[in-house]
């Protein structure tokens, strides 16, 4: 079980954008970038694992490893987790409708993608998991569409200090795949800084990945 403990403001250095920030309305934003995914497809298919569980694991790995994406608002106050866990979306391919599951973030890529698999093979509910916990991040997928930007319903409340990440289908660009992601933060929390630290660290992981 994930817990948290108490963020103290007041000595961050990022306490007077927090409260400027704070003052805003809407204080989300989102940025979209490409990452190269060659090295991913060629692991999946050595290991036979779900393209899409394998990078929502990359994903909430690469932001578990930066503090401020581990930042909420509990009951007014701010706070760290130790862990955030997955959130994501998913459709069978009888079903027009999107099923959407929270899973933990345990165990390595591999034993993530097998038990996650696993779960969502039985899932009845059209949510389901370890239930509605703040302490995640939001992933989802348009398979189907070279996606270059995603934007995300319900971002109306300020305290909302989830990350969203969104792509589309990975596409071959000179003899590479490549895919576009979407990171939608809270201002708040995360500047342009973080979200570069976070495509930087997901791309290694993924490079690492051809070395396995």
């Amino acid at each position: 079980m994930t817990s948290f403990q108490p963020f103290d403001v007041n000595s961050w250095d990022r306490r007077e954008h927090f409260a400027f920030y704070s003052t805003k309305r809407l204080p989300h934003y989102a940025v979209a970038a490409y990452i190269d995914v060659t090295p991913l497809l060629a692991y999946k298919r050595k290991h036979h694992l779900s393209f899409y569980l394998s990078l929502v694991y990359l994903v909430t790995k690469s932001l578990n490893s930066i503090r401020n994406f581990r930042l909420r608002i509990v009951d007014g106050n701010v706070v760290i987790y130790d862990r955030i866990e997955t959130n994501f979306t998913h459709k069978r391919p009888d079903e027009e409708i999107f099923r959407c599951y929270t899973a933990p973030f345990e165990g390595t890529l591999q034993e993530y993608v097998a038990a996650t698999s696993e779960a969502i093979a039985h899932q009845t509910a059209l949510f389901d998991g370890i239930g509605d916990i703040p302490n995640v991040v939001y992933c989802s997928c348009a398979p189907t569409l070279d996606a270059t930007c995603i934007t995300n319903p319900g971002m109306e409340n300020p305290d909302d200090a989830i990350p969203r990440v969104n792509w589309g289908k990975y596409v071959e660009h000179n003899g590479r795949w490549r895919l576009n992601i979407t990171f939608t933060a809270n201002h708040r929390f995360i500047d342009g800084y973080h979200i570069g630290l976070f495509f930087e660290h997901l791309q290694r992981d993924i490079n690492l990945l051809s070395q396995e």
